[in-house]
């Protein structure tokens, strides 16, 4: 899981004194990678800011490019905080906490990232009031992960359905810079929007009631900021050139 180390779930005994420092904005966490998992109810918002994706292979989901090589974020600054005038996706927003399933596969359980350097016992947000009950810092916070959850869930029932009716396609990208360097993303997906076109009435239909007909527009229209990512390596160089070329089947 990107970000974790150490996830342990959270013990309103044997953490009963421990405190989240305010990390100030920043996000030094997120600094080692070049892309991040989205909820479908977060396209729009992050539609004006990153190109959204789909991972190729089992298990596709969304995600936000925030980089062009691995290891590498460049919606972060020299003081690794987040760019203040850019969306800040869920995922990174959780984090140092995170529900898991617990032994039975079906209950969540609060845990966290034990790791975090984050987490002490003298100052920031307390996690438990002296009673040993939630504090209204974890109760926000309970409550945004369940919500998250939620979103979670109902972006996988999107995916399904993208899958069923054989609406993604492969897609690799490749941008070429000022300099003459060139990236190459692969595995990626994208809608495909010639079998989006063509697709039946009824099924049309049924993307537009259940809301996703939005969320894969704003997946096409965000494509766009592919010429965004190529700006923030050339950091006020030259125009770049963005090409997407589409992988060959095999």
């Amino acid at each position: 899981m990107l970000f974790y180390n150490k996830i342990v779930p959270l013990n309103r005994d044997r953490h009963k004194g421990l405190r989240l420092r305010s990390a100030q904005g920043k996000a030094d966490f997120a600094a080692n990678t070049h892309y991040l998992p989205l909820a479908g109810t977060e396209f729009y918002q992050a539609s004006r800011s990153f190109p959204i994706l789909f991972t190729g292979g089992e298990g596709s989901g969304p995600v936000v490019l925030v980089g062009l090589q691995e290891a590498r974020n460049l919606f972060l600054d020299e003081e690794q905080r987040w760019d203040r005038f850019e969306y800040v996706p869920a995922y990174v927003r959780r984090y140092p906490f995170v529900l898991a399933k617990g032994d039975n596969g079906d209950d969540y359980t609060v845990c966290f990232d034990e790791a975090y350097a984050g987490f002490n016992e003298a100052e920031g947000e307390a996690l438990f009031d002296e009673e040993g009950k939630d504090s209204p810092y974890l109760q926000r916070t309970i409550r945004f992960l369940n919500q998250y959850l939620a979103e979670m869930e109902r972006t996988k029932d999107f995916i399904a359905r993208l899958e069923e009716w054989d609406l993604l396609k492969q897609q690799d990208v490749q941008i070429r810079a000022a300099d003459g360097s060139r990236y190459a993303l692969r595995d990626f997906k994208v809608v495909d929007e010639e079998k989006l076109n063509k697709i039946a009435d009824g099924k049309l239909g049924e993307l537009h009631r259940e809301g996703w007909l939005g969320w894969i527009y704003a997946h096409l229209i965000s494509l766009n900021n592919l010429a965004v990512l190529s700006d923030r390596i050339a950091a006020g160089g030259a125009t770049e050139e963005a090409v997407n070329e589409e992988a060959e089947e095999a």
